[in-house]
């Protein structure tokens, strides 16, 4: 061995350097090459390490084998992991089928050797490296003239290389499978299970223990049966070593998968290595293993059994797997599983044809589209590339197989269009990536791909079921556990894709679980416990939930789309279990719900991610499995959130009674308090405003419609979940109508009564108008009653749309816009773009319209006033000074009693204060129609006319102190002006208000007099002083 370690230090000449066979005419790099004494002591130890015997031809060791695996296992550590030349080399001199394998057979109680072997097994079927998965990947431009020919050449080594390390893992995994000590316990089960196709596992248990596998399994039993501290180091490295072993068979699968034959064939062998765990009992070794995993001495090995069992569902529909005991394989399965098992083809052919008709002529018309389908695929191999001239002397490169397509396309013969380059593809035309349907859950039956299973896949999804029964009621909850811890202390042990693998092995477990208790599990139901989830508690926890979440956010920010929707699928799931909890006969269940919900949705901050997640979605980014899971989490919570909603409105006092009932203690009492509180805390939370501001957009309209264009895809549940969607998208009312009561009499033609108006006009737009169209006209669905719902939903909407649009044609103009405000948007468009600001703006003209015709009808009003008040105010004054005068003749005179009156005259005085009495109380009871703020008004003028009133009156006192004899005729004339304002008008008041010296003999308590000018009342006292001196002049 000294010698080997000197050679690797040295530079041999390029002779002596071996490379490992590379396909023909493939390159062939200096660098991945074994050096020369490496090679020959390779060959030394290959060729002495087992010999042959002549007689029984079975492989016999040597005496010193075991040092020569040993010297064996120390060469191999040397291979270097991206390029594995060492076993490379080995595979191509065929030592593991030739040697490694008869050596385990021969030697199986040999435990020192057969270790050995398995050291050497697992470095030899090590997963390839990531980087070595990156060159198997890669796309090499060989065209072009940019790229230097030495880096091509570099690009095509490593990618060359990276595919032999595939293809040698996957002959590895291969020769396991098909290794003579299976395939004879194969057909020894495939007998005894005969026409009972649920007895594999019976015919399992008889056969298992023989076979090759058998030898590894037998060595974990001494390690797993020590616990504790009995348990020694040698212990843990036997069972690691095994446990990589299996890892590895199962984490094989080609780098590149160049046509659906090739995946088909690497699927297949994946299902049979699955079903061979079953029979040589590995699937049993890894139940007792996790259901001690909380042991302290199986701690270690929760990630490795966490990485076995990604592998072991990789593929696998869990849909299928739970309904696989009430399904039988397809009459095709010879032809679906490309001969894996001889015996299930045969049935068919013994059918006689008067028996079975229809069931001929369906097998047959089977038959044919699976040749036009092998035709298609074969000649697609031979297909080749064209060269298309085009005038301007470019080129452009066509395939055969487009132009075979276009050529049966186009029935006329002509192949034009077909020659034409194809257009790049945008990536919002295309709203999903990825297969049409891969998921039995959420694809029609027809439409599934992996719905019409043959014999070995419909055996390896019944052993999976029976695995997932046993685990979920025995190891589910130890393992999740241990794995949780792991996370919760960010243990370094963990790698970059460990969060993905843990959600898809708890998603796996979830839908299992849900769909064998509602499709697959009538019978189980009725003798197992009535607990809504069982021993998935584990993981329906607060940090589960934050866990998710968390990492659709980091997912989401890093862009690694495929990791968000394994996160989202979990999340749905995580949904339904907890709805499942919330209606569950359990207590523990229900009020763990309900602490689940107050968390996610109820709390000061929540965490729900339902509005991001919607709003989030780009159209050509994501699968449709993953709008489906959109949908479906959408759907169940927001009916969880209803339910809950009006239970906690109606009141809550049957949980205290449901509480009470079971336990009589304190316990009970602090849980029906909490129960108390969190209702009560549910109780305030507003769900039409959670649905109307935070999940509607014309974003999540768009994001449904998507989906529902894939309605011939979509199981029917999916588009019942949509359309459910849009009908409570419909009823959620934004405004609503004004009531009769506030609109008086006469007032419906002015005003404007608004309509009640809803959510529903944000279905009205083009993409959700052209799907519905196409579902309407679709001749498949008419006859067919699951569509019943989705078809009558449709021609509600498009009646709806044109009825609105015959009122308002603008609305098809709409239809083609993206509206942001969706709420703004729906009000507008149902009052055909009348808005309380536009109502407003209306009520404020009409006010103001009717103050300028108040106004107009005020000024006219006032001057027919004051023409008649000017007119009675100077017959009045002439009236009044023939009075006065009469009356101060009268005192003047001796003789009081022979006062004389004229007759005439007084008879028109009296007529006159008739007539001034009648005009006060008009004035009177027009005072009264005016508004408390006009009255307050003329109040307000009123003192103050009273105020300089008095004023002038104590200054003409003071002037009549000088002049005695004019003291009686300003009196007089006060008099007459107080006489005069008591007889006044409306419109004299206003002119009272303009001019305030007119009312200067006002009273406080006057009623609003006719106004007097200035100049009159002055001249009428002139009359009635000359008057009254006249007077004296006669006496």
């Amino acid at each position: 061995m000294a010698d080997v370690g000197t050679a690797a230090q040295s530079q041999p000449p390029a002779p002596q350097r071996v490379t490992p066979p590379a396909k023909k005419g493939g390159y062939v790099d200096p660098a991945l090459s074994v050096e020369k004494k490496v090679v020959d002591e390779l060959l030394l130890i290959c060729g002495v390490i087992a010999s042959k015997d002549e007689r029984s031809g079975k492989i016999v060791p040597v005496t010193d084998c075991l040092n020569w695996l040993q010297d064996l296992q120390r060469a191999l550590r040397r291979d270097d992991d991206s390029y594995r030349n060492i076993s490379l080399l080995l595979s191509s001199w065929k030592i593991v089928q030739q040697k490694l394998l008869p050596l385990v057979l021969a030697c199986r109680y040999d435990t020192p050797l057969v270790l050995t072997i398995v050291k050497i097994l697992v470095i030899l079927t090590k997963p390839v490296s990531e980087q070595a998965k990156r060159a198997g990947r890669l796309v090499i431009d060989v065209s072009s003239k940019k790229v230097p020919e030495d880096v091509i050449r570099e690009q095509i080594r490593l990618r060359d290389n990276a595919l032999r390390q595939s293809e040698t893992l996957m002959e590895y995994k291969r020769l396991f499978l098909k290794h003579p000590s299976h395939l004879r316990h194969t057909k020894n089960s495939s007998a005894a299970a005969g026409g009972d196709e649920n007895n594999d596992a019976g015919g399992a248990d008889a056969n298992g223990g023989d076979g090759l596998l058998s030898v590894f399994v037998s060595l974990l039993a001494d390690p797993l049966s020590r616990t504790g501290s009995s348990r020694t180091d040698a212990d843990h490295l036997t069972i690691e070593l095994v446990l990589h072993l299996f890892r590895n068979l199962l984490c094989a699968d080609p780098i590149m998968k160049g046509s659906a034959e090739a995946s088909h064939r690497a699927a297949v062998l994946h299902q049979e290595l699955i079903s061979l765990f079953e029979r040589e009992l590995v699937l049993d070794v890894l139940l007792v293993l996790s259901q001690e995993m909380e042991a302290r001495e199986n701690a270690q090995y929760n990630l490795l059994l966490m990485e076995i069992l990604h592998h072991l569902f990789r593929g696998q529909d869990p849909t299928l797997v739970a309904t696989s005991l009430l399904r039988r394989s397809a009459p095709t399965a010879r032809s679906s599983n490309k001969g894996a098992v001889a015996g299930s083809a045969t049935a068919p052919q013994t059918q006689k044809p008067h028996a079975t008709g229809g069931a001929l002529t369906s097998l047959l018309q089977m038959e044919r589209q699976q040749l036009a389908a092998s035709a298609t695929a074969r000649h697609s191999h031979f297909g080749g590339t064209l060269v298309s001239r085009r005038p301007d002397g470019k080129q452009s490169y066509i395939s055969a197989g487009a132009l075979g397509s276009g050529m049966d396309d186009n029935a006329g013969g002509t192949v034009s269009s077909s020659i034409m380059p194809a257009r790049r593809r945008n990536r919002k035309a295309e709203p999903f990536v990825g297969a049409a349907g891969s998921l039995a859950y959420h694809t029609r039956s027809g439409a599934a791909a992996t719905t019409d299973a043959g014999a070995v896949t419909l055996r390896t999804q019944r052993s999976l079921h029976r695995f997932c029964s046993s685990f979920v009621s025995r190891c589910y909850g130890p393992v999740m556990k241990s794995l949780k811890n792991e996370f919760r202390r960010d243990s370094v042990r963990l790698e970059d894709g460990d969060k993905v693998i843990f959600f898809r092995i708890v998603w796996f477990f979830f839908q299992w679980w849900r769909t064998y208790r509602l499709e697959g599990g009538g019978k189980v139901a009725e003798t197992e416990d009535k607990t809504a989830v069982g021993q998935l508690i584990f993981t329906m926890d607060v940090f589960t939930f934050n866990l998710v979440f968390t990492s659709t956010d980091t997912f989401y920010q890093h862009k690694k789309h495929p990791d968000l929707m394994q996160a989202v699928a979990l999340y749905q799931e995580m949904m339904q279990l907890l709805t499942a909890m919330y209606h569950s006969e359990d207590v523990t269940e229900h009020v763990m719900a309900l602490g689940l919900m107050d968390r996610i949705f109820y709390n000061a901050d929540p965490i729900d991610r339902l509005p991001k997640l919607l709003s989030r979605w780009v159209p050509g980014t994501y699968t449709r499995e993953y709008l489906c899971d959109l949908v479906e989490l959408c759907h169940t919570t927001l009916t969880l959130l209803e339910t809950n909603a009006k239970y906690c409105v109606e009141g809550g006092s049957e949980e205290a009674a449901r509480v009470d009932s079971k336990k009589k203690d304190a316990n009970a009492k602090q849980k029906n308090d909490a129960i108390a509180r969190m209702n009560a805390i549910a109780a305030e939370f507003d769900f039409t405003s959670y649905f109307a501001r935070k999940i509607v957009s014309q974003h999540a309209v768009l994001l449904y419609t998507r989906l529902l264009s894939q309605y011939r895809t979509n199981v029917p549940r999916i588009s019942d979940r949509i359309a459910a969607f849009f009908v409570r998208l419909s009823r959620v009312e934004v405004s609503t109508a004004d009531d009769d009561a506030e609109f008086e009499e006469g007032d419906e033609e002015v005003k404007i009564k608004l309509k009640t108006s809803t959510l529903e006009p944000l279905l009205w737009n083009i993409q959700t108008i052209m799907v519905l169209g196409s579902i309407l006209n679709d001749s498949h669905l008419k006859n067919d009653p699951e569509s019943a719902s989705l078809l009558s939903f449709a021609s509600v909407i498009i009646r709806h749309y044109a009825r609105a649009a015959q009122d308002n044609p603008m609305l098809h103009v709409e239809s083609l816009i993206k509206h942001q405000n969706a709420h703004r948007f729906c009000e507008s468009v149902t009052n055909l773009y009348v808005t309380d600001e536009v109502r407003m703006m209306v009520e404020r003209d009409r006010l103001l319209d009717g103050m300028i015709e108040d106004d107009k009808e005020h000024e006219q009003h006032e001057q027919q006033q004051e023409e008649r008040v000017e007119h009675g105010i100077s017959v009045n004054a002439r009236r009044t000074a023939a009075i006065e005068a009469q009356a101060a003749r009268a005192d003047i005179s001796d003789d009081e009693g022979e006062v004389e009156f004229g007759v005439d005259g007084t008879d028109e005085i009296e007529g006159a204060r008739e007539r001034i009495e009648e005009k006060a109380k008009k004035i009177k009871i027009s005072n009264k129609t005016l508004t408390e703020e006009e009255r307050e008004k003329h109040e307000e003028r009123r003192k103050k006319m009273a105020e300089l009133a008095q004023k002038r009156k104590e200054k003409a006192a003071a002037e009549n102190k000088d002049k005695g004899e004019d003291t009686a005729t300003e009196a007089t004339s006060d008099d007459m002006v107080a006489t005069t304002e008591d007889d006044g008008t409306e419109s004299a008041k206003r002119t009272r208000e303009e001019s305030p010296e007119a009312g200067e003999g006002a009273d406080n308590d006057a009623v609003p007099a006719v106004p007097v000018d200035e100049d009159d009342a002055p001249k009428a006292a002139k009359r009635i002083k000359k008057t009254a001196v006249e007077g004296d002049d006669d006496s």
